[in-house]
């Protein structure tokens, strides 16, 4: 029993070591592609090629490891991804970088899926809820500190991070060796969910209020990726250096923690109202616009946008709370699946579209974020109106 217990442990340090190294080369990235003499709205189209190569993963990872054993499969997505991040050492060609860009994140597909399954399969069911808390905990733990490790590198080091991240990678797999125990019998499949695009094909099943809230969903996805994205470019624009950025993201990555963990659960009794998430939209763009509207936008940043990651940290727990407690159960996993297309969706077009808006206009970007979370705002208040408070996948007859 003792040996179970610290295997989950263990298996809990290596999301902690797989946020360091996933996110170690973030903060250098604008200033990377802008040596190569790229447009800045090739930031967007990068952001999206690698989210839509992580999409694309997650659903082929999981299959293949439900079926053979997840193992040999996290190592050769990561090998996958040590690979990629390699050529972005190696070469400055665009088109090479934007098809390794895609090919990273399929990689990537692999650790993030399949080890949240694997830990899944080897904690009770009544710790399951528990150990979940933890991954979530010790992965923006860990990117904090990515961002203020990489800060520090990036004062002198760019491309040579991704070298970094490459050999950092192989010692991520033997720790994966080392700490990953599979039993030797057939493996253990877990309860399947439709996924991204498995689900797309019964969204006329549901009625007009439901396809409402799937975009509102989109749009703030949109908006949380494009804000959290262009934060480094703006940021590194506006004549700040890498340091300075890996300060920002790391203090934003603790204020996420101290929200998961002294906020929320205070609060819980209110999480799920349509209300709640109504509110939380009007008050995350009224902080957007205002941050980005002042000249001291640094100083805001420090101040008052802290405000939007808390909000943002209570908004996905309380959209989470909601769907679970509005949807009915037998149809939880058709919605759930619908609601992961459409956020890719938004993690796809947001950085294509923002790219191109930064491009022209830097602040034009951040107002358009702004119109997008009022927009989910006047969405969420018309599927109100419509259901009642009654959120129901009612299949059409």
């Amino acid at each position: 029993m003792g040996g179970k217990i610290m295997n989950r442990k263990l298996m809990l340090f290596l999301f902690l070591i797989q946020a360091i190294i996933f996110n170690i080369t973030n903060v250098i990235t604008p200033t990377y592609l802008s040596n190569l003499g790229l447009e800045k709205y090739h930031f967007g189209y990068f952001t999206a090629l690698w989210s839509l190569g992580l999409l694309i993963g997650g659903p082929v990872w999981g299959t293949l490891g439900d079926l053979y054993g997840r193992k040999k499969f996290v190592v050769i997505g990561l090998l996958v991804y040590g690979v990629s991040q390699f050529v972005f050492f190696y070469t400055n060609n665009l088109y090479i970088l934007i098809i390794f860009r895609m090919i990273s994140g399929f990689g990537v597909g692999a650790p993030v899926t399949l080890l949240m399954s694997h830990l899944i399969a080897i904690v009770p069911k009544e710790k399951t809820a528990k150990y979940l808390g933890w991954r979530i905990g010790l992965l923006t733990f860990g990117t904090a500190v990515s961002y203020q490790i990489s800060g520090l590198l990036g004062l002198k080091y760019t491309s040579e991070l991704f070298l970094l991240q490459s050999i950092l990678t192989i010692g991520f797999i033997i720790l994966i060796f080392l700490i990953v125990k599979e039993e030797h019998h057939p493996h253990c499949l877990l309860p399947k969910q439709l996924n991204m695009f498995s689900s797309i094909k019964y969204l006329n099943l549901l009625n007009f209020q439901n396809t409402l809230f799937l975009v509102s969903i989109t749009l703030t996805t949109m908006t949380f990726i494009n804000v959290d994205k262009f934060l480094d470019v703006f940021v590194i624009d506006s004549g700040y250096n890498s340091l300075f950025l890996g300060n920002i993201k790391m203090i934003f990555g603790f204020v996420t923690i101290i929200s998961s963990i002294l906020i929320i659960p205070r609060i819980k009794k209110y999480l799920g109202n349509i209300y709640i998430l109504q509110t939380l939209l009007v008050i995350m763009s009224i902080i957007v616009l205002i941050t980005f509207s002042d000249k001291n936008v640094i100083v805001m940043l420090y101040t008052i946008f802290l405000l939007y990651i808390v909000g943002k940290s209570i908004y996905t727990t309380s959209e989470q709370v909601f769907l679970t407690n509005k949807v009915q159960k037998e149809d939880l996993g058709l919605f759930i699946g619908l609601r992961q297309s459409f956020t890719c969706l938004g993690m796809i077009l947001g950085p294509i579209i923002g790219g191109h808006i930064y491009q022209s206009n830097k602040l034009n970007l951040f107002v358009f974020s702004v119109i997008c979370l009022l927009t989910s705002s006047v969405i969420l208040s018309i599927v109100q109106s419509i259901s009642e408070g009654n959120l129901k996948v009612e299949l059409k007859t």
